[in-house]
């Protein structure tokens, strides 16, 4: 390795650990791994800050590739996006501009313009920070976690927009052909899949990434948004979860790079750590913009503090927008350091308060006053599960004959959840009971109710094995006593469910739905013997 680079690779890997010692997030120990080198001289380390821009890329890249382009159209994410931009600019220009009255040599002779490029910088939260924290919280397919996705892709093309308007920059005449690029989506969706090799899959993963960061690049637009919007025309090819799996590890490290970079901007005076931390002091006020804008769009209490929770923190595209506004004159330049200080600080502070997130945020739910069920979205009324016997997670093939099995044969009262609103709406045409929802959400089970018994059978008929995994940890960690089933496609993964605790389990080729029901049932009534016996002795 390269003498210039193994220093801050070391000094790198011991923030890293140091951030894990303390429980937070290891980007917290690269970011002061940046501040550490910037203190001990470092300026600019040879192809961090390119390796950076490759890390962003893959990201949003992989974000896109889990993206449903029909999200973004959704009143609950354009309304939160837009309401709270807005929202944002003003009242953060309003204060700012009111403490331009008070003797800080920063804010004198700052006008009301630069004032809302402030509060257009501050409006933004941070894509790599967002996706981290949804990811070890396990609410990156939640509601909370699709609305957040929304939210920071609409809030990367409101930051394109201002790049390209504030660059000066005149995009290419052919530019306008990439508008066609969503258009080939049904083709690419229809190409056969072929690549099964993991390195070949990350190879072509980080080869397409680039290359349209590079082609948005050479059109006069944002390669990072051309990397988005490549992995929305590869979404629904069936090889776009493998790429996904395959380029985590890869964009983790190379992420490293961007965190790093951002540190080496240095700190700055006095007045500029006195104006970040006014800045992180409104970060509070921020999340309740975030709040009261969901409330608007007919968000739950639980979900509009837990997406606004998220989203409460600085981005590195403010930084962005910091330093070109600086660049072009309509911002004095020590601001750009204050951006810098200011998104770092909101990253501390909320990877610390994420170790306390379910505790810290159920408390600030149950402050807030209750809502009508009638106001809220339809996803998040409440769900009434009194009455029912069973529930199972997942009503495709396996699931729906598990679901025919349990009423016809054995007289049980069921229900079924399941992802898929198609799915949800024809099986409700033909009489079946099913909630539409990702069972590995955890405000899904916060939603539901039950006026009278609660179910006792839970039958997990999910494909995905780690999905299964995933509704059955997230039920034992709320205290669930029903008996348990579940499906896997091979014997050591069954035996895995067995040794998860699961009280039956069966082989998907030993019958199926049907054999499901059957293993289901009968580990219901011995369970309920057990109990009925244990407690007459």
């Amino acid at each position: 390795m390269p003498e210039e680079f193994l220093l801050p690779a070391i000094v790198a890997i011991i923030g890293g650990l140091g951030a894990s010692a303390v429980r937070l997030p290891p980007l917290v120990g690269f970011l002061g791994a940046g501040f550490v080198l910037s203190a001990m001289g470092f300026e600019h380390i040879p192809g961090v800050g390119e390796l950076g821009e490759v890390g962003v890329a893959i990201l949003l890249f992989t974000i896109g590739l889990h993206l449903d382009i029909s999200t973004l159209t959704k009143v609950r994410i354009v309304g939160t996006a837009v309401g709270h931009a807005a929202l944002n600019i003003v009242v953060y220009a309003v204060i700012l501009a009111g403490l331009s009255f008070l003797p800080f040599a920063l804010f004198a002779g700052t006008g009301i313009a630069a004032f809302l490029l402030i509060g257009l910088a501050s409006s933004f939260s941070s894509t790599v920070f967002v996706m981290a924290l949804l990811e070890d919280s396990g609410r990156i397919r939640s509601r909370v976690g699709q609305i957040a996705v929304g939210v920071l892709v609409l809030q990367d093309i409101f930051a394109v927009v201002f790049l390209v308007l504030a660059s000066g920059k005149t995009p290419q005449p052919w530019a306008y052909l990439l508008l066609l690029l969503p258009l080939i989506r049904p083709v690419v969706r229809q190409l056969p899949d072929r690549v099964y090799r993991m390195e070949l899959l990350v190879l072509a993963g980080v080869t397409i990434a680039i290359g349209a960061y590079a082609l948005f690049e050479l059109a006069g637009l944002s390669g990072t948004f051309g990397a988005l919007v490549m992995g929305l025309v590869l979404a629904g090819h069936p090889i776009a979860g493998r790429l996904f799996k395959g380029l985590t590890s890869v964009r983790e490290l190379l992420l490293v790079g961007f965190f790093i970079e951002i540190g080496l901007g240095g700190v700055p005076d006095l007045g500029g750590f006195i104006a970040a931390g006014i800045l992180l002091a409104l970060l509070p006020l921020k999340a309740l913009m975030f709040v009261g804008v969901l409330y608007k769009v007919g968000m739950s209490r639980r979900t509009s503090v837990l997406t606004a929770g998220a989203l409460a923190n600085y981005s590195e595209f403010g930084l962005i927008v910091a330093t070109l506004a600086a660049s072009r004159g309509m911002l004095d330049s020590s601001w750009v350091q204050v951006m810098a200080l200011a998104v770092a600080g909101s990253f501390v502070l909320s990877a610390i308060a994420s170790l306390k997130m379910d505790l810290f945020f159920e408390r600030l739910v149950e402050m807030l006053p209750a809502r009508d069920p009638s106001r809220l979205a339809a996803g998040e009324r409440p769900l009434e599960i009194g009455g029912v016997d069973a529930i199972i997670l997942g009503m495709g093939r396996v699931g729906a004959g598990a679901y025919k099995q349990l009423t016809e044969k054995y007289g049980l009262t069921v229900a079924g959840i399941e992802h898929d609103e198609d799915r949800v709406r024809d099986m409700r045409a033909r009489g079946y009971i099913v909630f539409q929802g990702d069972a590995t959400d955890p405000e899904l089970w916060a939603r539901m109710r039950a006026s009278q018994h609660e179910p006792r059978l839970l039958v997990l008929a999910m494909p995905d094995h780690d999905a299964n995994l995933g509704a059955l940890n997230i039920l034992r960690a709320q205290g669930s006593t029903m008996v348990t089933a579940a499906i896997a496609k091979y014997n050591f993964k069954t035996q895995q469910l067995s040794d998860f605790g699961v009280d039956a389990s069966v082989n998907l080729y030993s019958g199926a739905g049907t054999e499901l029901a059957d293993v289901a049932f009968r580990a219901m009534v011995e369970c309920e013997s057990c109990h009925f016996n244990s407690e007459d002795d």
